[in-house]
């Protein structure tokens, strides 16, 4: 073999398995990150099965700075709770009107504007969940009307 391609094979091999390095890395801290947002949950009182999952546990990592892990959820108790008082006031939370046009917004569980988003963060190891209506966070005081479950306050932002 000649110099140049035991070379450009040997660098092509230290990429590969760096990048394979770095896959394997998230894939792991992010199945644990998982687990203890979901351990989370489970305090929160949230049935595994009336779960929904709006977005999985994703990693997120500014350049050199800490990692954190987030998923966002909501519950089969709140989308109902949602789609009823959505009917009730004829608007959804964001404000928009319910129209003919946008009713069917009222059959997909994810569209559901009450959400719980929590974050995982490796330093230090801490879990800390949100109540979400519409896109913005709302204080646990007004979450207790509006929300069917509780996250428990030492995992709570503020």
């Amino acid at each position: 073999m000649k110099k140049w391609q035991i070379i450009l094979g040997s660098l092509l091999l230290v990429i590969i398995l760096a990048v394979g390095g770095y896959m394997l890395y998230v894939h792991i801290n992010t199945k644990q990150a998982d687990n203890q947002i979901n351990r989370i949950i489970e305090e929160a009182g949230i049935p595994e099965n009336g779960i929904i999952v709006i977005e999985k546990t994703k990693y997120n990592q500014k350049v050199l700075s800490d990692e954190w892990w987030t998923k966002e959820i909501t519950t089969e108790k709140d989308y109902e709770n949602w789609k009823k008082t959505v009917k009730e006031q004829q608007h959804f939370f964001n404000g928009d009107k319910l129209t003919s046009k946008n009713e069917s917004k009222l059959d997909t569980k994810t569209n559901c504007e009450l959400k719980y988003n929590f974050a995982y963060y490796k330093n230090p190891d801490k879990v800390y969940g949100d109540y979400v209506i519409s896109g913005d966070s709302v204080s646990s005081d007004e979450a207790t009307r509006l929300f069917a479950y509780t996250i428990p306050k030492n995992h709570l932002p503020f």
